[in-house]
Order: C-alpha cells, then sequence, then structure tokens
C-alpha cells in the first residue's frame, strides 16, 4: 500500500518555502524514516494492543459459547435489581479503528506535522485521522504517509501563513491586497454576546504561532490563544495591549473587530515566507527589512517566554486565599521557566505529591501582574537589568543608616521587587522602576510607582526633592556610578543616600560636597553572584 493521502494530503504546485525556522531537522530522507525508531516502537505496541483486543473478543465469544456469561449478568442483576441492562462490546473491528486512531495521533504529534498546517486543513486532517475511515496503521502505510507529509511540512507552512493572510477583513481599507503590512484587521472575532469565533480563534492562533516558530518560541494553545482573547475583550475594549513580546499590538473593538499592529520586522517575515508562494505578488517594498532601532546607553534586553509558558500562567485559577496552576502534561522545561517566572515576581510556590498541581501563594494582588506577563509575553533580562534581589539582613542595614521619619519624602530607584522600599513609609515614598512586570507588582503592593529608566527621569525631573533616597543600583558597565551621582542630585539640602554598592568603590569619593561613610563589606548577599557589597552613607557637608 502507499501513502495514505487521499485528496487531503496531494502536495500543492506552489513553490517550497525556505524559512529559517523550517530548517534542520524537517529535511528528513526518505531512507532516515526507514530507521526511525519511533515508528518501529508505534508499530510493535500497536501489534501488541491489536492482539490483546483480539484475544478479548476470543474470551468473551468462548465464555457465551460456555453459558459463563449469563452468571456475571445474574450477578449484576443481583446487585443493581432486575432492571440492570447487560451491555457487552464486542464489535473487535470498532475497537481496532478506535486504536488506530489514537496511534495515528500519537505518531502525528510526535513528528509534529499538525501544528504546521493552517488552521482549515489541521482540522480536516484531525477528521481523516479520527474517523470510521482512518488508515491501517502498518508498515506499508505507515512509513509512506509519514514520509509525504515531512516532505510538504514547509509547504504546509507557507500554506498557514497564506491562510492567515487571506482572513484578513476584505472590508477594512487598512488592509493591503499586497501582503502582510504594518496594521491588519480581523473581523468577526467576536459574535453580539462577547464570545469568540473558534474558526477565527484558530486564524489569531495560528498568527502568534507562525510569529513564535520564527522566533524560536514554540507554539500557544488555542485554548490559550481564547484566554487571551477573553480577557481583552473584558477588561480592555478598545485599548492597546501589546502581547507577545512586542511582536504584536491588539486593540479589541466591541463590534467583534481585532486590530492587529505587528512590528515591522514581522511583517517582513510574513511577507518574504508569502513571496515563495506568490513570487510576482508581493512587491519588494513590502519585503525590505526595517531600519535598526536607535542602540540606547545601556543594552537591556529583554526575554521572550515560550508559549507553552504563557498558555500555563493563561491557566492559572485565582482563588481567595490561594491559586492553583495545572501542571498535568506540561513540559517539565516549561514548568520549571513558569515558576521561576512566578518566583521572580515575588510568589511562593508548592506543589501536591506528584507534582501535577501547584499552589501559588502572592503577598499582594497578583492579577494585573499576571495579565502583563500574560500580554506582553517576555520578562527582563537579569544580567542586562542587573536584577539581583536585596536580602533581608543588608536591605534592614541600610535603612536603619537612613533614619526613616513619617512625612518625608523617599525614594527607591530602580526598586525591582520594593525590597528596600517595603522599609519605607508607603504613603510617601515613589519608586522608579524599568522593567514593567517589576512596576507592576509595585503597583500591585500599593506603592506610588514611575515606570522608567531612573537615569532618563532624574534629567526630566530635576526639580524633584526627596528627604532620603534608598537604593541598590545596577553594577556593570559604570551605572553604580551614574545612579547615586543621578540620585544625589534630587535630594533636599538636608536630605541623605543609602546606597548598597560594589566593594571595589570603598574609600573612593563619588559624590562632591557630600561626606562618605562606608560600611564593611557583605558578601553573599545577592542569589546568582558571589560579587562583595558595602553601603555607603552619603549626607551634603
Amino acid at each position: 500500500m502507499t501513502a495514505f493521502q487521499k485528496e487531503l494530503f496531494t502536495p500543492a504546485p506552489s513553490t517550497v518555502v525556505e524559512a529559517s525556522v523550517l530548517d534542520g531537522d524537517f529535511n528528513i530522507p526518505a531512507s532516515g524514516i526507514t530507521h526511525f525508531d519511533m515508528i518501529d516502537q508505534l508499530l510493535g505496541q500497536f501489534r501488541q494492543r491489536e492482539q490483546a483486543i483480539h484475544a478479548a473478543k476470543a474470551l468473551i465469544d468462548d465464555a457465551q459459547r460456555q453459558g459463563v456469561m449469563s452468571y456475571f449478568i445474574a450477578g449484576m442483576r443481583l446487585v443493581y435489581g432486575d432492571d440492570y441492562t447487560p451491555s457487552i462490546p464486542t464489535d473487535a473491528n470498532a475497537a481496532v479503528t478506535c486504536l488506530r486512531i489514537e496511534f495515528w495521533n500519537r505518531l502525528l504529534s510526535e513528528a509534529k506535522v499538525f501544528e504546521v498546517m493552517p488552521a482549515a486543513k489541521r482540522e480536516k486532517a484531525r477528521l481523516q485521522f479520527s474517523g470510521i475511515e482512518c488508515p491501517p496503521f502498518d508498515e506499508s502505510t505507515v512509513r509512506p504517509t509519514l514520509h509525504d507529509l515531512l516532505q510538504q511540512r514547509k509547504t504546509f507552512f507557507a500554506e498557514r501563513v497564506d491562510g492567515i493572510f487571506q482572513s484578513l477583513s476584505k472590508q477594512h481599507v487598512t488592509n493591503s491586497p499586497a501582503g502582510f503590512s504594518k496594521k491588519m484587521i480581523l473581523a468577526g472575532v467576536f459574535n453580539r454576546d462577547g464570545y469568540a469565533d473558534s474558526s477565527m480563534v484558530a486564524v489569531i492562533s495560528d498568527l502568534r504561532g507562525v510569529v513564535g516558530r520564527l522566533t524560536g518560541r514554540g507554539e500557544p494553545q488555542e485554548y490559550g490563544t481564547r484566554q487571551i482573547l477573553d480577557r481583552l475583550y473584558k477588561g480592555f475594549i478598545g485599548k492597546k495591549a501589546p502581547i507577545d513580546g512586542g511582536a504584536f499590538t491588539v486593540v479589541v473593538h466591541k463590534v467583534g473587530t481585532v486590530h492587529f499592529e505587528v512590528a515591522p520586522e514581522v511583517a517582513v517575515e510574513l511577507n518574504a515566507i508569502l513571496a515563495h508562494l506568490y513570487p510576482m505578488a508581493i512587491p519588494s517594498r513590502f519585503r525590505a527589512p526595517p531600519r535598526k532601532p536607535r542602540v540606547g546607553s545601556f543594552d537591556l534586553k529583554v526575554e521572550r517566554l515560550p508559549m507553552e509558558v504563557i498558555d500555563m500562567l493563561s491557566d492559572i485559577e485565582f482563588r481567595d486565599s490561594f491559586n492553583s496552576l495545572n501542571l498535568y502534561s506540561k513540559s517539565q522545561s516549561s514548568i520549571s521557566k513558569a515558576v521561576q517566572v512566578l518566583e521572580d515576581i515575588g510568589a511562593e510556590v508548592s506543589f501536591n505529591r506528584d507534582k501535577s498541581m501547584a499552589w501559588v501563594r502572592f503577598d499582594y494582588e497578583p492579577r494585573p501582574v499576571i495579565e502583563q506577563l500574560i500580554f506582553g509575553g517576555v520578562v527582563p533580562e537579569q544580567v542586562s537589568y542587573q536584577f539581583y534581589p536585596t536580602k533581608s539582613r543588608i536591605s534592614k542595614d541600610a535603612a536603619q543608616r537612613l533614619c526613616v521619619e513619617a512625612g518625608k519624602r523617599y525614594c527607591e530607584p530602580s526598586a525591582g521587587l520594593g525590597d528596600l522600599a517595603c522599609h519605607l513609609p508607603m504613603a510617601t515614598t515613589t519608586c522608579i522602576e524599568l522593567a514593567q512586570v517589576r512596576a507592576k507588582v509595585l503597583e500591585a503592593k500599593g506603592y506610588n510607582t514611575v515606570k522608567a529608566d531612573f537615569l532618563e527621569w532624574a534629567k526630566r525631573n530635576s526639580d524633584q526633592r526627596f528627604d532620603g533616597i534608598l537604593m541598590n543600583p545596577p553594577f556593570s558597565k559604570g551605572r553604580a556610578l551614574a545612579h547615586i551621582i543621578a540620585a544625589a542630585s534630587l535630594l533636599a539640602e538636608d536630605g541623605r543616600l543609602v546606597a548598597i554598592l560594589p566593594a571595589s568603590m570603598t574609600g573612593t569619593q563619588p559624590l562632591e560636597g557630600f561626606s562618605h561613610d562606608w560600611s564593611e563589606a557583605y558578601v553573599d548577599q545577592f542569589e546568582g553572584t558571589s560579587v562583595r557589597v558595602v553601603i555607603l552613607t552619603a549626607s551634603r557637608i
């Protein structure tokens, strides 16, 4: 028997897409599949279970011939009453069909065939491999079918991008007929009652999945995409919301349309793939690479979260006393990353005995912060942001040196999660934090929070004056010195600055016109680094 394709998997005449994301293991030669261990294992397991089905059928038939089954039926009526109606499934062919469906879906999922298909073709493929007409699961069918499907994965991927393009609203002039542009509109995503249309959810999930694949972040589940869309519809109607690490800015409108604004480089990537299907139809200007953004004084990087991690964060169930997260069937790498992300925003995470469920506790209302993670899809990269939370011992020592008084104005620059600000009076303390997600945490804790680069903010707000500044600035690339100089410029005449600094600065006089008092060195005060630090107390002379 040859490859089981019917009309669904007939190779399209379009040019094969050479997208970099599909290189490598996508180019599997036919000879490689012959020795593919996964197929051998699945075929062996299938044969064992098929034999077990026929053996069970023979056993039941033999028991019925000998009249033994009548005793089982009589016994059930003794237990459940005379109204008990026996039902003994004996259709071995139907059972084997269900077995074939299970193993075909396992094989195609392992080979990652479904996930590169456009939504419509994916649904059609699932139906073909999940009905009574499901093809045989044997050597002569499995290998050629899988070979043909793997050979078409690049074409499927291109068709998937084309399916997204064809789904763009034809009634809105914003959508360019020549290719993907910076702004795109999808109509009919929500009905009048606010429920998302399943086919449009699939298209949007495809769009997120294509970009996730291009950026190496994996693919979201359609359910995760539906969760995000529902959150946007319920809480952000008419408001711009960046999602997936800034790959998209989304605006959901009450009439049911969803407006997407994509990063220029995303539109270029999508059009480059479309150009392989329609080489004469996509103008070159739609495929021109965007200009590189201006590089700032410090290379502040963000880490884009894998789609599975975003889906997990979307699944958190919020309760009054605790929050739960179902971990069943999630990969260990995604679980570890999700736990790290939650702990980085101040959560305490514990598990049940078999680690299929996590309990997540916060000391603040976490929903705005979790929404920021789900929509934004990024976390600040630790090294470039120099985020090392301040342990309680050194934070208490630093706060004591500040001599905090009620009613006075205080500031924590580069505040992180507020490990120093927690020692200051909340009502009169301002926290400056660059990372969006940490700024959300500070807001949730009740602090007056400004989301900004402290160095830039200090320049723009040079008229601000604080009675005390408590800080643990970033150390690398001279940032510690730059931060304390900027902070000192914001002190009131009799103000005091207390800063945790690298021990290498001990004995220096970095602030002109200030007295400098240096503490003894502290060691092992920050997780992930063994740097020695000291506390500087500086007051105007």
